[in-house]
């Protein structure tokens, strides 16, 4: 088993019950959209996330980039925190990786392209 070492300083918040639907929009083909895909929030900051999923490449649109790794593809995200307001997030994969706690499951970490607003982060 591999550990990575933590890198960020931000303030965040792990919440792995918080359900997340994301799906994935082509870099080169905006028209173009994945299916939404379930998956879990591993952590929340200001600035990102990360998630974990059973899925990296939903309807064939990878979630980091296109088939030749040339272009960055979209991920637009909803995120439902139990008994809070669910709220959207859009942004780019920045990495992905296998999970090492989940069997068959990825983990992937973005960045929001604006941050979220300042104060309690709203899964917290």
């Amino acid at each position: 088993m591999m550990r990575f070492r933590e890198r960020r300083t931000a303030v965040r918040v792990g919440k792995p019950e918080t359900e997340v639907l994301f799906l994935v929009r082509d870099g080169k083909d905006p028209e173009r959209v994945s299916c939404p895909v379930s998956a879990g929030l591993r952590d929340l900051s200001h600035t990102g996330m990360s998630l974990f999923t059973p899925r990296l490449a939903p309807d064939g649109i990878h979630i980091m980039y296109d088939t030749l790794m040339t272009v960055r593809n979209r991920i637009e995200a909803e995120i439902r925190p139990r008994g809070g307001e669910p709220f959207r997030v859009s942004g780019i994969v920045i990495w992905f990786r296998t999970d090492d706690e989940r069997p068959g499951c990825y983990i992937f970490g973005m960045t929001f392209d604006a941050p979220l607003p300042a104060g309690p982060l709203p899964v917290a």
